[in-house]
């Protein structure tokens, strides 16, 4: 099983990418064959979509604007399930897997993806689910849906100025085995 993980935190070692770490944790222990990349989308270079619409125009029916985006292409291509983990910013996902996000109507190859699944994870700051986690979710759900993707689950974890993930041992193990029962 290949997985491909996408920290859209700019925050390393912080909430989101600890709750990442934690369920990639999980998908190892049960999956002796699991090949997983990790991406932080903070560090590549991937420039914002601007619809100029040489994806469609080509045959290769692929984005046309050369950075880092074009190595993770084949990664998606070759993963069965993506992992997209967010913290929640304004009642939405983080600005890195916004434009990773933008950048994925250049990938219209429906019948290659509608083999995958996706996870969501997110941490947010307010107590209820619809302050954030849901808006994302249900977005993510409707680009799955687009892209022909199976949306398989959404976890989240508030994580408010008392309590963070590396001290949440319920949400750590929650996590933990939402990854190994992948």
């Amino acid at each position: 099983m290949k997985v491909l993980a996408l920290m859209g935190s700019p925050r390393k070692k912080a909430n989101t990418d600890l709750l990442l770490d934690e369920y990639l944790k999980g998908v190892v222990s049960t999956n002796n064959d699991a090949v997983v990349n990790k991406i932080v989308l903070q560090e590549k270079k991937i420039a914002c979509c601007t619809s100029c619409n040489g994806c469609k125009m080509l045959k290769s029916k692929r984005c046309v604007v050369k950075d880092d985006m074009q190595e993770i292409y084949p990664l998606i291509k070759e993963a069965d399930v993506i992992v997209l983990a967010t913290p929640i910013y304004w009642w939405s996902m983080s600005a890195q897997l916004k434009i990773f996000i933008d950048r994925l109507y250049g990938l219209e190859e429906k019948e290659l993806l509608k083999t995958k699944e996706c996870v969501l994870l997110t941490t947010y700051g307010g107590a209820l689910p619809n302050e954030g986690p849901s808006l994302v979710e249900n977005t993510i759900k409707e680009i799955c849906d687009y892209l022909g993707i199976k949306f398989r689950t959404a976890y989240g974890v508030c994580t408010d100025d008392e309590v963070q993930v590396k001290e949440n041992f319920k949400a750590l193990k929650e996590v933990y085995d939402l990854g190994a029962s992948l």
